[in-house]
């Protein structure tokens, strides 16, 4: 009862690579036409020993699936959909998305299929195939950081352009691109005061180079419509709305397009790891201990370091957070997070059973990883690259930055953790004043704020009648309907709203096994086929059993939940091309249910 996704993004022949062994040694085949991704090595030590590894990290994914004697590999994913239907993401996993949790770094929705993770090296050999991980030798450093960044771009071929918002990252490029004698053009997205009242603030000017405004419009950025269903990787904003506006950039020039992502992560540094001086005295007077009470010793914060939280536990309550008593009050949430409200029983179960599976792979995979290793695969699994090109992915960069001690990175200085210490040194040195320091995504929030406040009429409409995971049971919509009519609540709770929307567009939008059955016509009305019986299960879950011809369907509670709903009220037109009119024409295609045409029906 599971409705599966047909391959309808599969690959032309020769879009995959494949090692075999065979009796004469190990044949190879590789992708046609395929570049190797920078980070990733592939080896003919012998003719009977294949190795596929890679060594950094880097923009373009490859993807790989072990088969008996056998590996095949490529960059395309929707290649290994060759007439094989897959399970489309559970519940707990399209939640876990939407909260903003990041898959683990080898996986996919695809049986089978890993994705190629850092220190990961696969071997074909006379004995089969083995996959076996190994921490990566950084590069030499020898350089400092703005020169390893010179040397990088150094290796664009022609001209380009960089992506130039004002901030501490892209103002480090800008500068770096000036030490290394080259002379590219700033782009700045020009949004035309569509997040605000006041008129958005001029990025500040870096001398000796131009600053070219491009007018870009939100609404092309945000938009869920583009979302098809069909996707083998589920888009979300936080990494399409980037690479939409990197593709507007680089149209604006016909340029490749420069950008400091992930720069401010790999060079930081936490606050534990920060010098506290004498005593550790410089930890009393620390701006982020401030969030929710004035600490009242050292010992509450070294307390706090050993634990890397900056909340105050309070009287009596030195627990860590994953540890606290039922009814105790939860540490504060992080400024400009929430999650998304209107979850049900079942959603916050789901969601907590994904996210720990999630997140207990990625702490495996980032203590296997050297920290600075590890804070830009983390970044880039959670940002993606945006399609521009990255410095920060270059090894002589990483290598440059691993050589730095922590203190190098940031320091507290008049009552304040200062990061990013080798960025700013260098933006000053260069005369640039006044660059922006709002964290990582920070334009993606207020985006997705003034997207929705802006669209929410029409969001709303959809929402009532798209809403794929209030079918499943696991999400109240009228909770979520409630937060788009209140300003105040929708500002908190943006992003994870608009990546509600893009999952919903993507649930609708997901076709059935090709070839489908066809669709039930709306409005009907549904009832059980002669002969059929259905029967509620006490611990969730529900069965069909034809009666004549003894044969038996298990549905699991989503689809039991579904199928009540569509024998009680049916299928009207709003459900045209829903989840459950999707379900609905699958059971009735096997004989388990009989459509009584409803007044009025459409065609």
């Amino acid at each position: 009862m599971t409705r599966t996704m047909a391959g309808t993004m599969a690959g032309t022949v020769g879009a995959l690579g494949c090692a075999a062994a065979t009796r004469d040694g190990v044949r190879c085949t590789g992708p046609s036409p395929w570049t190797v991704p920078g980070g990733v090595r592939i080896e003919r030590p012998s003719p009977d020993v294949f190795r596929l590894s890679r060594d950094s990290p880097g923009s373009r994914s490859v993807y790989y699936r072990v088969g008996y004697g056998r590996v095949e590999w490529g960059e395309d994913l929707g290649a290994f959909l060759t007439g094989e239907p897959y399970q489309t993401p559970d519940p707990g996993q399209l939640l876990a998305l939407i909260h903003g949790t990041v898959p683990s770094p080898d996986a996919t929705l695809l049986p089978g299929v890993q994705r190629l993770a850092v220190g990961t090296a696969v071997r074909v050999d006379s004995a089969g195939v083995t996959v076996t991980r190994q921490r990566p030798e950084p590069a030499e450093p020898g350089i400092g950081v703005a020169e390893a960044v010179g040397r990088a771009l150094d290796g664009v071929k022609g001209d380009y352009a960089i992506a130039y918002s004002g901030g501490l990252a892209s103002a480090f490029v800008a500068v770096s691109a000036l030490a290394a004698g080259h002379r590219p053009v700033l782009l700045h997205a020009d949004f035309g005061g569509a997040w605000g009242e006041r008129p958005p603030a001029a990025p500040p000017p870096v001398p000796g180079l131009e600053i070219r405004y491009v007018p870009v419009d939100p609404a092309e950025l945000f938009a869920h419509e583009p979302v098809s269903g069909r996707e083998p990787v589920p888009p979300l904003p936080d990494t399409q709305v980037p690479l939409r506006l990197m593709d507007l950039l680089s149209e604006s020039c016909g340029l490749p397009v420069v950008s400091g992502g992930l720069l401010k992560d790999l060079a930081s540094a936490r606050l534990s790891e920060a010098d506290t001086g004498y005593r550790g005295w410089r930890l009393l007077g620390c701006e982020p201990f401030h969030i929710t009470d004035t600490l009242r010793g050292l010992a509450e914060a070294r307390e706090l370091l050993s634990r890397n939280v900056v909340f105050s536990p309070g009287p009596g309550g030195r627990e860590a957070p994953g540890e606290r008593l039922v009814g105790k009050p939860a540490p504060p949430r992080p400024a400009g997070t929430a999650s998304l409200p209107g979850l049900t029983q079942e959603g916050e179960e789901a969601l907590s059973s994904s996210r720990h599976g999630m997140l207990a792979r990625w702490k495996d995979h980032l203590d296997f990883l050297d920290p600075v290793s590890g804070r830009v695969v983390a970044g880039l699994e959670e940002r993606g690259a945006g399609g521009a090109l990255l410095p920060a992915l270059d090894p002589q960069v990483i290598a440059a930055v691993a050589a730095l001690r922590p203190a190098r990175l940031g320091r507290i200085h008049r009552g304040a953790f200062r990061n990013h210490l080798p960025l700013e040194r260098a933006v000053r040195k260069r005369r640039v004043y006044d660059v922006c320091r709002a964290p990582s995504g920070h334009w993606l929030r207020l985006g997705a704020v003034a997207h929705l406040h802006r669209e929410r009429g029409r969001v709303h409409a959809w929402l009532e009648r798209e809403s794929a995971l209030a079918d499943l049971g696991v999400l109240d919509v009228g909770r979520v309907l409630a937060v788009l009519r209140d300003g105040r609540e929708l500002a908190e709770h943006a992003l994870p709203m608009l990546r509600l929307v893009w999952v919903c567009q993507l649930a609708a939008g997901t076709p059935m096994t090709t070839p489908g059955p066809a669709p039930v016509s709306v409005p009907a009305v549904l009832r059980l086929a002669p002969d059929v019986t259905l029967t509620r299960l006490p611990y969730g879950g529900s069965v069909l059993l034809n009666a004549v011809t003894l044969a038996l369907a298990e549905c699991g509670e989503p689809q039991a939940f579904v199928i009540d709903r569509l024998l009680v009220s049916g299928l009207s037109t709003a459900d045209r091309d829903s989840p459950p009119a999707y379900l609905a024409a699958e059971l009735v295609a096997k004989g388990w249910l009989t459509v009584c045409p409803a007044a009025g029906q459409e065609g």
